[in-house]
């Protein structure tokens, strides 16, 4: 595996493994092609730590039943890494690059909601402009065949008089 982040596919965060912490062991989802030493490798590079031993296993599928239907987990692979002593992980930042994000976010939804309503009222507004114009259409057409109905009964009036 050339690319650090390929291997470490993520933490796993489960009771047992918060107490796994407390004695400097982590847990790590991995990439099922990975070895002990590009884990070790990865887990130094990319959290500037030191590792004293790291232990891969593969957790295996598992069936799970949803009413009448069965399906299975995946597998994959999950490495326990020591740390030398003196050494952490932060896992849990003291600000979420996800709170930052919500927050950028949510302005972005303002400007996104602004951007809409604009659209609305443009929209509104064209509609109007469209219903105004058929209803000039519909009163023109109904004034001209009120005027060809008019012309027609005189026409056969004009007719049935000269019978």
């Amino acid at each position: 595996m050339n690319n650090v982040n390929e291997i470490i596919k993520g933490p796993i965060l489960t009771e047992k493994s918060y107490q796994l912490m407390s004695a400097s062991v982590y847990s790590f989802k991995v990439s099922p092609k990975t070895n002990r030493s590009e884990t070790k490798k990865a887990v130094e590079y990319i959290f500037n730590v030191k590792v004293d031993k790291v232990n891969i296993f593969t957790v295996p599928k598992k069936e799970k039943k949803l009413g009448k239907s069965k399906g299975f987990t995946t597998k994959y692979k999950k490495a326990l890494v020591k740390l030398k002593p003196g050494y952490t992980i932060n896992l849990f930042d003291e600000e979420s690059p996800q709170v930052d994000n919500f927050n950028q976010n949510s302005e972005n939804n303002n400007e996104t909601m602004a951007k809409i309503e604009q659209k609305k009222a443009e929209l509104d507004v064209k509609n109007q402009e469209i219903a105004q114009k058929l209803a000039k259409k519909h009163e023109k057409a109904s004034e001209n065949l009120t005027t060809e109905k008019i012309e027609k009964t005189a026409e056969n009036q004009d007719k049935g008089d000269a019978n």
